[in-house]
């Protein structure tokens, strides 16, 4: 009912919006996907652990290094194209699609293209000695290598002094 007084109304909400890209994207290729990857030269994604594979798909068919490719999956993007940032410890939002596996599948497809994966381990946030607790109690809960459900553990390092450690 919903679905129908949306289109009714001639409205459209955000994932109707991000369907029809990634249709849009998929189905008119190569024309529009090279009008766009023309556009948008560089694509930057923050908050990466927070992508659903709708969104997946826009950013992999944006980047394609081949405009004829209609599975996302099987885009590789363009070298210096794509530059995500995430962190898959705070892979949570479930309830809108966002998981570890798509993660998890951007990130082999962006080492298989020879994308550099560099992790994420100095806290500007957060006192060493908030961040030695933090070490200790989460290197045993997370695997040593990435699986298909967890992350795996990062050691964080004190990107800053704590006051008064500095001579003051």
């Amino acid at each position: 009912a919903y679905d129908q007084r949306r289109e009714a109304a001639g409205v459209l909400n955000y994932q109707d919006l991000l369907v029809r890209a990634a249709q849009l994207l998929r189905d008119n290729r190569p024309h529009v996907r090279t009008y766009f990857s023309r556009r948008f030269t560089h694509v930057l994604v923050d908050e990466f652990q927070d992508t659903d594979p709708i969104q997946a798909e826009v950013m992999l068919l944006l980047t394609a290094d081949d405009p004829n490719e209609a599975d996302w999956r099987r885009c590789r993007p363009r070298p210096g194209s794509l530059f995500v940032v995430g962190d898959p410890k705070q892979s949570i939002y479930r309830f809108r699609r966002a998981d570890i596996m798509t993660y998890n599948i951007v990130r082999e497809i962006i080492r298989q293209s020879d994308g550099e994966i560099v992790p994420l381990s100095v806290n500007f946030r957060t006192i060493k000695s908030m961040l030695d607790w933090h070490n200790s109690v989460f290197e045993d809960q997370f695997p040593k290598e990435v699986d298909s459900h967890s992350p795996m553990y990062v050691r964080f390092d004190a990107g800053r002094e704590e006051a008064g450690s500095a001579g003051e």
